[in-house]
């Protein structure tokens, strides 16, 4: 009798997680729509509640080609829909006042400009992929009137103090400016000696000087700040700056997109309340009025290939004798990390297609389903997320998957 019930209860057991599995598989059938061709066919899953959020965020990892399509088919799709033309980008502020300068003038020297760093660093961001999509951005953008035109707010740290100062040689290039022009000289080389502590000690110094002679523009203002935050949290800098630019450009009633890296948009905590990205933040901010008017996109993956340092890689990880290795062990089915659910998404998809899944429609199992990542022995503990916030599910941290499958590496740049 005993065996038999325990044999009973192993039955109900199997059964109870075969109908979990078939529930999820018709749930993501049903609220599917394919992004392959790079357009976003889903008039019917993005609903009107979609396009009422103010801040819509999608989350991809570095590295991966097809992201840049993903990418430039939501910014594409939202400025045709609502007509929002922010994107609020993971660049600092010289980077999109160059990028700026080449969506109205088309010089290809300040593309050059804004890569240039990243391309020597091995920086993931530092590849043709990204470039062309910000051509195909100028491209569009020809296309549309000038008030709808997209352009770029930059919310990162700094990441080329050479650009910063050639940042404040151009903008303080004007009869208005004289007067204050030479007072920079110091934080310009101090810029173009990328001595951190000697920009922080010169810009800390500006900020008191002048507006103390209240002769400084938000804009000046904004950058300087920006100069004293170089040893803060890359979060945290990411966090003010976005409050910054609300106030300063008066976002209360503009539709902004952002496109980061996976964990940026995040909108609840990971690594047991450690890690706080910033889609949490903007979203549990009091002093912005984004509270349930933010969405999270994230990007997933099969079967595809990064382009990875090789030099970040174990050695039987890496393409001899190259820069970049095309990693393939980074996708969501292992071997690295294991995403909990990833056969369902796999099974209502095919090979070389990218789809939208919208998580949070009515009937949804990831309403109350646990995010849970499995990690290889060998992936680094600081690469790691565990998505454990108590009383957190699935939609808490993001709201709509793209699934990506078969994609090639971006193509790196080389120096």
């Amino acid at each position: 009798m005993k065996s038999f019930t325990q044999l009973l209860l192993l039955f109900f057991i199997f059964l109870a997680g075969n109908t979990r599995g078939q529930s999820a598989v018709t749930y993501l059938s049903n609220n599917a729509a394919d992004l392959t061709d790079g357009t976003i066919k889903a008039d019917k899953l993005l609903r009107p509640d979609f396009y009422a959020n103010q801040l819509f965020f999608v989350g991809e990892i570095h590295g991966i080609k097809k992201g840049q399509d993903v990418d430039l088919a939501f910014l594409k799709l939202l400025n045709k829909k609502i007509k929002l033309k922010t994107y609020v980008a993971e660049i600092d502020f010289s980077k999109a006042y160059l990028l700026n300068q080449y969506l109205a003038n088309g010089d290809e020297t300040l593309i050059d400009a804004v890569f240039s760093d990243w391309t020597v660093e091995n920086a993931q961001w530092a590849n043709i992929d990204f470039q062309d999509k910000i051509r195909k951005i100028r491209k569009y953008n020809l296309t549309l009137k000038r008030g709808q035109q997209i352009h770029f707010e930059g919310i990162d740290k700094i990441h080329n103090p050479s650009l910063v100062a050639r940042y404040f040689k151009e903008v303080l290039n004007d009869k208005q400016s004289a007067n204050i022009r030479l007072s920079f000289d110091p934080l310009i080389r101090a810029l173009e000696a990328k001595n951190d502590s000697l920009i922080i000690h010169s810009a800390t110094d500006l900020i008191s000087s002048l507006q103390a002679e209240d002769i400084i523009t938000d804009e000046i203002l904004f950058a300087l700040k920006n100069c004293t935050f170089l040893k803060t949290s890359r979060e945290a800098v990411m966090h003010t700056n976005f409050k910054e630019l609300f106030m300063m450009r008066k976002w209360e009633n503009e539709k902004l997109y952002s496109f980061l890296g996976f964990g940026h948009v995040l909108q609840a905590k990971t690594n047991d309340d450690k890690s706080v990205f910033l889609a949490h933040r903007l979203a549990n901010d009091p002093s912005l009025p984004l509270q349930g008017k933010i969405v999270s996109i994230a990007l997933i993956y099969l079967d595809s290939k990064m382009s990875m340092p090789s030099a970040a890689l174990p050695a039987q990880f890496q393409d001899k004798g190259k820069r970049f290795t095309a990693f393939s062990q980074y996708n969501h089915d292992g071997p690295l990390i294991v995403l909990d659910g990833i056969e369902d998404f796999k099974t209502v998809t095919t090979a070389n297609s990218t789809t939208l899944f919208d998580l949070h429609a009515a009937g949804s199992p990831y309403f109350t389903k646990i995010l849970n990542i499995n990690y290889a022995d060998i992936m680094p503990k600081d690469q790691r997320l565990y998505f454990n916030e108590k009383g957190k599910f699935v939609t808490d941290y993001f709201q709509y998957v793209v699934l990506v499958r078969n994609s090639g590496p971006a193509i790196m740049l080389l120096p």
